[in-house]
């Protein structure tokens, strides 16, 4: 009530000075004191209100049940928590910080009202043993939103450490690990303008944070972490996604810290930290004999510790699409196996894959300014299919030598472009001086997706297809209209994948086969 009462008596305060002051010049001091108070009740009431508002869009999840101790079932208090935020316009689930909630596997869905927060200031993890798990697929998975938050200080632990016992084994001389029957900790699916942000994801029992048909995506200043013998346990995925900015990251896992799959495109890393793993991969693409597609993406500021590779572009035997218009500068290597990588023969079965002559075409690959030490004699490998050489890769300003101090080499296998300044491993077969050869699309790295059924350059509107012909989806869709084509990504063992693509017939959401 009295905060109520301020502002009428100070208005009536201020009129009474100012009728004053025309007597007494002195009035004045009083005047400026009385309207400084005024405007600044006015400001606190207006805060006071704010408050208030903003508190009514809180939703603690200890209100709904959760119980912060490590041990009580919190799944339901968070999927009921959920479901009331996300009626809420600037609405904000909260995690409160220094206590642990246990949860199983939950499905966060959209659509919600805009501004909606998740923050995590605690602690949520999953349960230890893998058998009281729900299903082996998806342990947070979020859908379907927009304008979306997922920030905080805390900690979202997968407790992965069970899941990896026995998960590899060494066949042929090779390391081959089950990747089919652990689930990924955290996946957004067909979701726009999210931000992920300051959180520290850890343990997953394998991939940690994966993206599939998502656009306008920022991830800033997290960290991911899992041991450096932890199977398949990749940092960042990103597939069939575009416009990404990742932006001082630091992830330390047992495989790749970022990968980026077919069908993405316009994904801008900056000022990451790698290490331990397998560094950034384009890639795996072209896995049974599918068609893929990645363009645009440009690494800018990175530093890679003791990785078992750095800068990977890795595509299987038998596939077909393109993987382009891809810049690395300004990169730090230190003890880094592979800093370098172009491997068209890339294969993961316990027996050789069969030679093939269909690959996936690499093209426009600029490298410049990589520096630092690496752990293996070829610092440089660009190991390019002979069927489908590499084209227009370049190499500007690089500087790698063995961890022992001693000269590295390069090995180049079918791969055509261009260097200039230092190139320290030299690599044979690039000509010198390739200015007049750049290419001018690094200047407007713009493709813009059209209902997932391409990628056009926005130089030329030219489509570069991302599968093969659509197929005509007339009376196809069990009468449901329009029924249109469609590019789905599909596995026939596991559809969320996201490694081969199929044109199918759609429908209000729902897919057919043509």
């Amino acid at each position: 009530m009295a905060m109520k009462l301020i502002a009428p008596m100070a208005f009536l305060a201020m009129q009474l000075i100012i009728m004053a002051a025309a007597e007494d010049q002195s009035a004045q001091i009083m005047l400026d004191s009385v309207v400084e108070k005024y405007l600044r009740s006015n400001r606190s009431l207006r805060k006071v209100e704010h408050s208030r508002h903003d508190a009514i869009n809180i939703f603690n999840v200890e209100k709904y049940g959760a119980v912060g101790d490590g041990k009580h079932d919190c799944t339901e208090a968070f999927s009921t928590a959920w479901q009331a935020a996300c009626k809420k316009p600037s609405a904000m689930l909260l995690v409160p910080g220094n206590k642990k909630f246990v949860v199983n596997n939950l499905f966060f869905n959209g659509p919600c009202q805009p501004h909606f927060t998740f923050k995590v200031d605690g602690i949520i993890a999953a349960y230890q043993n893998p058998a009281s798990w729900k299903n082996n697929r998806i342990w947070l998975q979020f859908a379907k939103l927009t304008g979306f938050t997922l920030m905080g200080k805390g900690v979202i632990d997968g407790q992965g450490k069970q899941w990896w016992a026995g998960q590899c084994k060494w066949v042929n001389g090779r390391e081959i690990c089950n990747d089919r029957d652990r689930p990924t900790a955290i996946k957004f699916d067909f979701s726009t303008g999210l931000i992920i942000q300051g959180l520290r994801l850890m343990n997953s029992p394998e991939f940690h944070l994966v993206f599939g048909n998502c656009e306008g995506v920022k991830i800033i200043g997290i960290s991911i972490t899992a041991p450096r013998d932890s199977p398949n346990t990749d940092g960042i995925d990103i597939f069939a996604s575009k416009n990404f900015h990742l932006q001082k990251n630091t992830i330390g896992t047992g495989d790749d810290c970022v990968a980026i799959g077919t069908g993405s495109s316009n994904i801008v890393i900056e000022d990451l930290i790698c290490g331990p793993g397998h560094g950034i991969s384009i890639g795996s693409l072209g896995r049974e004999n599918s068609r893929a597609e990645v363009s645009y993406v440009h690494v800018n500021g990175a530093k890679f510790i003791d990785t078992q590779n750095g800068l990977r572009i890795k595509t299987w035997q038998g596939g077909s699409g393109m993987a382009s218009h891809i810049i690395y500068e300004n990169v730090e290597m230190i003890n880094s196996e592979n800093p370098i990588l172009i491997n068209q023969f890339y294969c993961t079965s316990a027996s050789a894959c069969q030679n093939q002559r269909s690959a996936v075409q690499i093209q426009d690959v600029t490298y410049k300014n990589i520096r630092g030490t690496s752990a293996t004699a070829a610092a440089i490998q660009l190991k390019c299919s002979d069927s489908m050489p590499c084209k227009d890769i370049k190499l500007s300003d690089i500087s790698l030598k063995l961890t022992s101090g001693k000269i590295a080499s390069c090995l180049n296998d079918n791969a055509n472009g261009y260097f200039s300044g230092h190139v320290i491993p030299a690599c044979k077969n690039l000509s010198p001086s390739a200015k007049r050869k750049e290419s001018k699309s690094h200047k407007h790295p713009k493709t813009v997706m059209v209902e997932n059924m391409g990628a056009y350059d926005k130089g030329n509107r030219t489509r570069i297809l991302l599968g093969s012909r659509p197929p005509n989806c007339t009376n196809k869709c069990h009468g449901c209209s329009p029924c249109k084509a469609k590019l789905v990504i599909v596995h026939r063992i596991m559809p969320q994948e996201y490694y081969p693509q199929r044109w199918m017939c759609s429908c209000h959401g729902k897919i057919y086969h043509p």
